[in-house]
């Protein structure tokens, strides 16, 4: 009897420890999952500034006609990680965006001083193309940037 009863005793620690170590493997596996969704979450946040930071540029270009030098050194500190954060597409394209608002803020500048005829002509074509095209990547900007900031599809 005395027997069946440490058996019995036994088994019952058995069981205890089986119960407590998948107990331990659940949290384990919430922990887990947990980090993962943090991971997305904290990414989405850096990724997000990134887009706002474009999107800020484009805006200004669009309501102003211009971009001034602080407004573009403002948005290169703003993709400043997006290296880290993008694939080459996004990163080459924010590059274009860059090159672009440069130019126009170069062809700005150097039409300032120049009398009316055919070179002052000449450069606000130049600069009405820059800002169409700068314009015209509002809407584009979400196209490109949505992969990356849709939670269901991660790059």
């Amino acid at each position: 009897m005395a027997f069946l009863r440490i058996l019995n005793d036994l088994d019952f620690w058995k069981l205890a420890t089986i119960l407590l170590a998948m107990f331990g493997a659940y949290v384990a596996y919430r922990q887990f999952v947990l980090g993962r969704e943090r991971l997305k979450l904290d990414l989405f946040e850096k990724r997000f500034a990134v887009f706002v930071a474009t999107r800020r540029l484009l805006t200004h270009a669009l309501k102003n006609a211009d971009i001034t030098l602080e407004q573009l050194f403002e948005y290169r500190g703003g993709i400043a990680e997006a290296s880290f954060l993008f694939d080459e597409d996004i990163t080459n394209y924010l590059t274009s965006i860059d090159q672009k608002a440069l130019h126009l803020r170069t062809v700005r500048d150097t039409m300032e001083p120049l009398p009316v005829g055919e070179a002052r002509t000449r450069a606000a074509g130049e600069i009405a193309e820059l800002l169409q095209w700068l314009t015209s990547q509002l809407p584009e900007l979400k196209v490109r940037f949505a992969p990356y900031l849709k939670f269901r599809t991660w790059r």
